[in-house]
């Protein structure tokens, strides 16, 4: 997997970089000389995203073509409104988005400020090499409807598994091994 020079994973609501197969997933990217990063957002017990994306532009070089971005939940409509700010300058190798959504989800009512300004699709697409969703069919945070939609929205692959929740680690994924893999293939 040694393509790559960066991977930032932007972990959501109610996390730490510490839960679910955060930390296990740095790990293996390390184990093959990739620089993981990944960033403690700001109250994730109550986020802003004026603070989440001030934390990224904070804490993030310039992402380039070797640079990838992981978002679980709502780290991806956050790794999706930053990389937006950027416009033209932004060329990135890759986002992996798990359980994402770019609009309100009537779960968590409390987030519908990271979803109410549009992103623009467009810019995305072009300037992403890799788009990848990824869900899980019994996801009762994040339905799965919302990631196929984000899905559509980026001209992304998916990823569909059964029985995987939201990939939280009561979900048992303290390891996401067909995460890990989907990444190398994608690095090869």
């Amino acid at each position: 997997m040694s393509y790559v020079n960066n991977i930032i994973i932007v972990h959501g609501f109610l996390s730490t970089p510490r839960h679910h197969w955060f930390q296990w997933l740095r790990q293996q990217c390390e184990d093959a000389d990739i620089r993981v990063l990944i960033p403690q957002m700001p109250k994730p017990r109550a986020p802003r995203p004026e603070k989440w994306l001030a934390k990224l532009r904070n804490t993030i070089d310039m992402p380039n073509e070797k640079t990838w971005f992981i978002g679980h939940s709502l780290g991806c409509i956050t790794v999706l409104r930053y990389l937006s700010s950027l416009h033209e300058r932004l060329k990135v190798g890759g986002v992996i988005l798990v359980s994402g959504f770019a609009e309100q989800i009537e779960t968590h009512p409390e987030l519908s400020d990271f979803t109410a300004t549009p992103i623009d699709f467009d810019l995305l697409r072009k300037a992403i090499k890799h788009r990848i969703t990824i869900l899980s069919s019994n996801d009762t945070i994040v339905a799965p409807r919302y990631t196929v939609k984000l899905r559509e929205q980026l001209d992304a692959e998916l990823y569909s598994f059964n029985g995987c929740g939201h990939f939280l680690d009561c979900d048992g994924f303290h390891q996401f091994p067909a995460l890990r893999n989907i990444l190398r293939d994608h690095l090869k």
